[in-house]
């Protein structure tokens, strides 16, 4: 696809539409039909992002800051590529980089990132409520990467427009079985509402001592069987066990947890037909998914990470306008 013609497609198509969030904290920023505005412009990016030139200008001229204080692969590799194919310039900082390891605080790092002007922050904290802080403190647009326990809302967004994508354009009523440290996981915090909006069925299955409180509010039902959570699902989504967060104490031991609950070829038998496994990554082998499913067609995983690529191009771009609307109240001084 020749590069100019392509711009002019995606502007086109996104005449007299966006979104009308100027930061994305949480799924539940966007409505269900910028939901699907966001994927229908994915799909155009397909082609394009696979192509020989990749470099487009729709946003040149602006800069992106991908603020990661923890550690991640795919998540800051796809904001990464996204926004230097748009053609802003984008600058990465890591927790070593930052003068948070010295004792400054978020707010004068906020402070501090704001006089820079850039037009978005990607941040991603070991903290629930981080990039909800910063971006009341500054004018860029802030996209949430991860925070805490709390919510991952790209992640969802990716996995919604893979379920969407090789499962059915149709998700309502599908069965969406998660497995895994639901209790650790910022990913489940936006999978659920996600599946919410989408109407879905979520069955959740995991050693009780990594259940969330308050699952009811989401119309999840819990079932600790897995054999009993996969008959007759649709999608099978496992989550990594959190060792890095002490998930590991929260279960007998590594060697018992898989034996319960890794998703395998004789698991997998049990759901229906063309059932998918999904993982947000990094996966465990031969402890949250066997290699036996991972080396098959049955796995969606290799596929979540072209989605998550194609659907932060778009976020980037939609967003890398809003400074100049974006509204910061103007901080109060206590003495």
């Amino acid at each position: 696809m020749v590069t100019g013609d392509f711009e002019k497609e995606l502007i086109s198509l996104r005449k007299n539409r966006g979104l009308r969030c100027t930061d994305l904290l949480s799924f539940e920023d966007l409505e269900k039909k910028e939901v699907e505005f966001i994927f229908e412009l994915a799909k155009k990016t397909e082609g394009f992002l696979k192509g020989k030139m990749k470099k487009v200008s729709l946003l040149k001229g602006k800069t992106i800051l991908n603020f990661f204080m923890e550690s991640s692969t795919r998540t800051r590799t796809s904001f990464e590529l996204a926004g230097k194919n748009l053609g802003a310039d984008t600058i990465n900082i890591s927790s070593s980089d930052s003068a948070l390891q010295k004792g400054e605080t978020l707010l004068d790092t906020a402070i501090t990132l704001d006089q820079l002007q850039a037009d978005i922050i990607v941040m991603r904290s070991g903290f629930s409520g981080a990039a909800n802080f910063l971006s009341k403190n500054v004018k860029a647009s802030v996209i949430n990467a991860g925070d805490g326990w709390n919510e991952h809302p790209t992640q969802a967004l990716l996995d919604l427009y893979t379920m969407k994508k090789f499962v059915s354009s149709n998700l309502k009523g599908k069965k969406l079985v998660v497995v895994g440290d639901v209790l650790h996981s910022r990913v489940f915090g936006s999978l659920v509402r996600a599946a919410k909006m989408f109407e879905m069925k979520v069955i959740v299955s995991a050693p009780l001592t990594l259940i969330r409180p308050f699952m009811d509010q989401w119309n999840v039902v819990y079932v600790s069987n897995i054999e009993d959570a996969l008959k007759d699902a649709d999608i099978v989504y496992a989550l990594r066990l959190q060792t890095e967060r002490a998930a590991n104490a929260y279960v007998p031991s590594l060697r018992e947890y898989s034996k319960t609950y890794i998703v395998n070829a004789k698991r997998m038998a049990l759901a229906n037909k063309n059932a998918v496994v999904m993982h947000p990554g990094p996966v465990i082998r031969e402890l949250d998914v066997h290699t036996n499913i991972l080396e098959t067609d049955v796995s969606l995983i290799p596929e979540q990470v072209f989605s998550g690529y194609c659907v932060r191009f778009v976020l980037l771009w939609l967003l890398g306008e809003k400074r100049k609307v974006k509204k910061v109240e103007e901080r109060q001084i206590k003495v």
